[in-house]
């Protein structure tokens, strides 16, 4: 017996605006690193709103961590996304726009090298910022 949805092939599509994720339906940037180096939660907020600033056609916002954990493959690591993805510039640990329910000031995380997810103190952990759309 099979559960859930078939994997679409391709999985991601490039495109002018980004990548298509055909699996979630989620346009993603093509580079993986907004900012030039790991920045603090309220700084990946800001760069996200710069980014929209510029007016590049699309809204686009930090991701829930749903929606960054549905990029892992389980059976990859460093990183732990599916083979052949079109992603350039991937870092090893990416801030979510999720808050944790038990510590406000704190925000899941993906860590991308083994696929996992985790918290980070907002003002102090530095994580990487990838934006993504979705698709209208």
């Amino acid at each position: 017996m099979r559960y859930g949805a078939p994997w679409p092939e391709p999985r991601f599509v490039i495109l002018h605006a980004g990548v298509l994720d055909r699996l979630t339906r989620l346009l993603w940037h093509r580079s993986a690193n907004l900012t030039a180096q790991p920045v603090i939660w309220r700084d990946a907020l800001a760069a996200v709103a710069e980014l929209n600033h510029e007016g590049e056609g699309k809204v686009w916002r930090l991701p829930t961590i749903n929606e960054l954990e549905a990029l892992v493959d389980c059976a990859a690591h460093s990183p732990a996304l599916p083979s052949g993805h079109p992603f350039t510039d991937v870092q090893d640990i990416y801030w979510s726009s999720t808050t944790s329910m038990f510590e406000p000031d704190w925000a899941w995380a993906l860590y991308l090298e083994k696929g996992a997810t985790g918290v980070g103190q907002k003002r102090f952990a530095q994580f990487s910022v990838w934006t993504v759309a979705t698709v209208d």
